[in-house]
């Protein structure tokens, strides 16, 4: 009998219960849209005082906030993608290519580790650390952002396979009023009743 290594549930097998397992997905889906938000909040907010600063004691305030500083340029990017440079070690895969700006290295890892959680869950001994790191990460972030807006209702996962035969997999959300639905990743429409039919009956069950 195995426990979850994040909220210690008795498991039957694998490494991560379930819902802990949706919550890092759901999670890693959330990353980029996250550290997307933290440009907003680089600068220090100017705080309102009463209280008088002679000039030769006030101290220069910094340029950017550090803490913001930290999960934009190395925290969000960095730790995503030592989970997965682990994953695919355990895995006897080679090192992932770390290319793109940093922007661009959050969405492939967070998007890289989601489409692996099958496996991590099942397999990965680290499984409760990996998930309490981004559980982590993620409450840092939105202590300085606070809350993000609706994402909108989840539909499923994109279908569109690219010219090396591999499915694209980002999650598809409707918001309300949408007449048509796009992948934030590869960009493909899906405007007709049909193109939604496609993605509702192609996706696992838990994710209808």
């Amino acid at each position: 009998m195995n426990q979850c290594g994040l909220c210690e549930r008795d498991l039957e097998a694998g490494y991560l219960c379930p819902g802990d397992t949706l919550a890092l997905g759901e999670r890693l889906e959330r990353m980029p849209k996250l550290y997307g938000a933290l440009a907003g909040f680089l600068s220090p907010a100017v705080r309102a005082t009463t209280e008088f600063v002679s000039r030769s004691h006030a101290t220069a305030s910094l340029p950017v906030d550090e803490a913001v500083l930290d999960l934009r340029y190395g925290g969000i990017a960095l730790v995503l993608e030592g989970w997965r440079s682990d994953v695919q070690r355990v895995r006897g895969w080679g090192e992932p290519a770390i290319t793109g700006d940093v922007e661009e290295r959050v969405r492939r890892a967070a998007r890289w580790i989601g489409m692996e959680l099958p496996w991590i869950a099942a397999a990965y001994p680290a499984a409760g650390d990996l998930a309490r790191e981004v559980r982590e990460l993620e409450g840092a972030a939105l202590s300085i952002v606070g809350a993000l807006p609706d994402r909108g209702r989840r539909i499923g996962q994109c279908v569109a396979v690219d010219s090396s035969g591999v499915i694209c997999g980002a999650v598809i959300r409707h918001q309300p009023g949408q007449t048509k639905l796009v992948c934030d990743w590869c960009h493909s429409v899906y405007a007709t009743e049909q193109d939604w039919l496609l993605l509702l009956h192609h996706q696992p069950a838990e994710s209808a």
